[in-house]
């Protein structure tokens, strides 16, 4: 019986420093954690399918040439619903010079339509079924917001919590002039 608990205790612990080892050898962060530091960076490989009546797949390398404006939310999430109306109104407003793109991280199905319906959502939605793109992204929570420039490069700011009207105007504006 000793052997067998020693075994066991052996094979936590070489689990455990596999786990720290993966903990320190990560992406750190992700694209948000270099962008929150101010550096513009490449935007990673990013494709999912669209969500609802839309079908097909969202591929954010086929947006070059425009803004893209990332909306990392969940129907769950409290300040998602606060900044809801703030992205359906500048959605409404850019029109085709800005593509806003909503990424649902984490819902079943009718919970995100009715999120979607209720809050009038009027761009696109994709899912991002098993949160790779959470990952690559460096998202810990929701909402989150990247700005993606018409060069493909994900510049600053990278706002976590609710964005305001005048923060997102302020950051589409900076994506338009790099």
């Amino acid at each position: 019986m000793r052997v067998v608990r020693a075994a066991a205790a052996l094979t936590v612990l070489a689990l455990l420093g596999l786990l720290v080892w993966d903990v320190a050898h990560a992406g750190h962060g992700g694209v948000a954690a270099k962008v929150d530091k101010g550096h513009i960076v490449s935007a990673p490989e990013t494709t999912m399918p669209f969500f609802g009546s839309r079908n097909g797949t969202f591929d954010l390398a086929a947006y070059r040439g425009k803004v893209v404006v990332l909306n990392f939310w969940a129907s769950w999430c409290v300040d998602c619903k606060l900044e809801a109306k703030t992205l359906h109104d500048a959605a409404a407003k850019w029109g085709s010079n800005v593509v806003f793109v909503g990424v649902d991280g984490s819902d079943l199905t009718g919970a995100a339509a009715k999120y979607m319906k209720h809050y009038d959502v009027n761009y696109s939605v994709v899912r991002d079924i098993g949160a790779h793109v959470q990952s690559t992204w460096g998202v810990t929570g929701f909402p989150e917001t990247f700005f993606v420039d018409p060069q493909g490069r994900v510049i600053p700011p990278h706002v976590v919590g609710p964005i305001g009207a005048g923060d997102l105007k302020a950051a589409i504006q900076r994506a338009l002039a790099a």
